[in-house]
C-alpha cells in the first residue's frame, strides 16, 4: 500500500507536507507511510479516500481505478467546500461572486463568448498538428478578437458615414 501511496501523492502533484496538511498530519508520518516504517489506520484511509475521491479497494489492494468516478454534482460540492478554504480575496473566490450575480442575459451573452472562444480553439486544432500552448491558444483568440473588433468598428464607421449623409442632405 506504501507505494501506492507514493503514487497518489505524486499523481495529485503534492508534496510530502501539502498531502499531511490536507490530512492533518505531519509530514514525516506521510514519509514513514511511503517507506513502510508505519501502517496505515483504517481512519487514515478513510480520510485519504474521501479527501481526494479515491478507490479504497485501489489503494488498499491495487484493484481498479485509483480515482472514484465524480458525478457533477459531487464536482460541484467539493468546489465549492475548496472556495470555503479560500481567502474571501482569492481569484477563485470572487470569480465564483461574479458569476452568482450574473442575469439572464449576462449568462446568455457568457454561454455566447465561450461557444466563440471553443470555435476558435477548435479552428486552431484542425490548423496544427501538434499541441498549441497556453500562450498559442491565448495568442489566437485575441487575434481572432482583434479582427471581430475591427469589423465592428469598420459597421460602426459605416453607420456614422451613413448618418452624416442624412443629416447633410
Amino acid at each position: 500500500m506504501n507505494k501506492r501511496l507514493k503514487k497518489l501523492r505524486k499523481t495529485l502533484d503534492l508534496t510530502q507536507q501539502k498531502f499531511a496538511d490536507k490530512l492533518g498530519v505531519k509530514r514525516n508520518t506521510v514519509g514513514q507511510w511511503e517507506c513502510g516504517i508505519n501502517a496505515i489506520t483504517d481512519q487514515v484511509i478513510t480520510s485519504i479516500c474521501r479527501e481526494f475521491n479515491v478507490n479504497e479497494d485501489w489503494l488498499r489492494n491495487g484493484n481498479g481505478e485509483m480515482f472514484l468516478p465524480i458525478d457533477r454534482e459531487n464536482e460541484i460540492s467539493k468546489m465549492v467546500r475548496g472556495l470555503l478554504n479560500e481567502e474571501a480575496n482569492s481569484f477563485k473566490s470572487r470569480f465564483i461572486t461574479m458569476l452568482a450575480g450574473l442575469s439572464v442575459s449576462d449568462w446568455e451573452r457568457l454561454e455566447s463568448e465561450a461557444k466563440k472562444l471553443l470555435d476558435v480553439n477548435a479552428e486552431l486544432a484542425a490548423t496544427k498538428s501538434e499541441t498549441m500552448t497556453v500562450e498559442e491558444a491565448e495568442a489566437a483568440y485575441i487575434k481572432s478578437r482583434s479582427k471581430n473588433v475591427q469589423k465592428t468598428d469598420a459597421s460602426v464607421m459605416n453607420i456614422t458615414a451613413d448618418t452624416d449623409k442624412a443629416v447633410n442632405q
